[in-house]
Order: structure tokens, then C-alpha cells, then sequence
């Protein structure tokens, strides 16, 4: 689910990311090392608010067997702070959460998504799942300019979702099953796949029955999988849960309303 690895080994700065991801060699339970994308709480506008929402797209992600990394909890103890050799990395360690946030490093080969870069055909229904997850989950950081994807030949992985779930104070949210409330997709750059989509046949089917499976007992184990330093952002993780399941009690009209804008 969110399995506990420990930092022992500081490997450097991610070279892009406005939240200054890192890169960490982790021990896990069973003494095996596991390398790690981190986030740290002091680096992301939304604090402690940011990992939970990362926490809580991906491990839906999984269930829906989108192609997200494996998602860890970073435990980052003072001792292991004081060893890493960046000023800024190594003071933003020290004011953020003990936990961080972390995602399994790539296999090498994965590259970011190039401006322009055509969709593989093998590729294109995993695409259109990525675009409807986005907009079930008001995910609107994934552009050409910002895409959040990686990929090796037909093979995709998203990342990055830190900014999911929020839709409280924003003008002009309306829940993605309204007909019209995903208007904003139609726009060109929208979103990384919205243009090489648009008025091509996609089934949704998969997507749909796995997102059905979802039951409130699942969505109770993710919110037992946070750690208790995150207490401070229940109300986040809270929040998106509701919609998840919200999503999921309205999930024909919604999918219709993405077909709709794809037309």
C-alpha cells in the first residue's frame, strides 16, 4: 500500500521539478534497498497537504492499474538531515515533515515526454485513462508544457500529482459529471493528451469497472495508510476521498462528459 522505507543516502536533486524532488537510496523493512524520487513537505506550496495528495492519486492510481510508480513513505531522520551535502536541500529537510513522500526510481531508459511527441498507437487507450484521470480528480498539472510523464517506447509513467483534489475556492469547479463542467479540457494545451485524442474511438470500459470496484472499505485503508505525522492534513486527505467516492457514485454520467469534450 505505502510501504515505510528509511533515507540513508542522499543521491542528489532531481534536474527539474519546481517542488525540488531528490533522489534517495532507502532501506526497507527487509534490509533491501529501494532508490526513491522524494518530495519534502517544506518544498511544496500545499506543505504537508501536497504529500497527502500525492499519496492519495497514486494509490488509487494503482488500483486502477494506471502506470504510476510505486509510491513509499520517506522517513528522514535528523541524523540522516545533517549528512546531506546541499545547503537548500539539506535546510528544507529540517523544516519539512519527518516523512516525505517518495516514488520508486524508474528503471533507466524513461524520459520525459517531448513537446510534440505523437501518442504510440499501442499507447493511445492507456493515454485516454490518463486524461479521464486527470479530470475525475481535478488534475489539471499535466500540459505540454508541464507534462508529468515519462515514457520507454509505448510504455507511460505519471508523476507528480500533488495538486489533485483541490476544488474547494475555486471559481468555476463544477463536479466533472455535470454536463459542461469539463469545458476547460476543450481548450488547446489543456492537457498533455487532450489535442491527439480529440476524435479518436476510446473505450473507457476498463477504466470505468476498475474505478467501480472501489469500495468504501478500500478508500478506509487508504486514509489508515498515512502516516501519523501527516495528521496535520486529515482534513486533505478527507476531502479527497470524498471525491473519489463521489466520483465513483457518478461515474457513467462523468465518463460521459469526457467523451464529450473529446468529440
Amino acid at each position: 500500500m505505502l510501504d515505510l522505507v528509511t533515507a540513508v543516502r542522499f543521491d542528489g536533486r532531481v534536474r527539474t521539478g519546481k517542488t525540488m524532488p531528490i533522489h534517495l537510496a532507502c532501506e526497507a523493512s527487509a534490509r533491501e534497498e529501494v532508490e526513491v524520487v522524494a518530495k519534502l513537505s517544506a518544498s511544496c506550496e500545499g506543505g504537508v497537504g501536497s504529500l497527502v495528495a500525492e499519496a492519495m492519486a497514486a494509490l488509487l492510481a494503482a488500483d486502477l492499474d494506471l502506470p504510476v510508480p510505486q509510491p513509499f513513505v520517506v522517513r528522514l531522520d535528523a541524523d540522516f538531515c545533517a549528512t546531506i551535502p546541499d545547503p537548500e536541500i539539506a535546510s528544507l529537510a529540517r523544516r519539512s515533515s519527518p516523512i516525505a513522500f517518495g516514488s520508486e526510481k524508474l528503471p533507466p531508459g524513461y524520459t520525459t515526454w517531448p513537446v510534440g511527441k505523437t501518442i504510440p498507437r499501442e499507447a493511445v487507450n492507456e493515454a485516454a485513462e490518463v486524461f479521464a484521470f486527470d479530470a475525475l480528480i481535478a488534475n489539471a498539472d499535466r500540459r505540454t508544457n508541464n507534462p508529468n510523464c515519462l515514457f520507454l517506447g509505448p510504455r507511460l509513467a505519471i508523476i507528480d500529482h500533488e495538486l489533485a483534489f483541490i476544488t474547494e475556492g475555486v471559481i468555476g469547479w463544477r463536479p466533472p459529471w455535470e454536463v459542461g463542467a469539463l469545458d476547460a479540457l476543450r481548450r488547446p494545451q489543456s492537457h498533455l493528451f487532450s489535442e491527439q485524442l480529440r476524435g479518436k474511438a476510446i473505450n473507457l470500459d476498463r477504466l470505468e469497472g476498475a474505478w467501480s470496484a472501489i469500495t468504501d472499505a478500500r478508500l478506509s485503508i487508504y486514509r489508515r495508510a498515512l502516516p501519523i505525522e501527516w495528521n496535520s492534513a486529515m482534513k486533505s486527505a478527507d476531502n479527497a476521498l470524498s471525491h473519489i467516492a463521489a466520483v465513483r457514485d457518478n461515474l457513467k454520467p462523468a465518463l460521459q462528459e469526457i467523451a464529450r469534450v473529446l468529440q
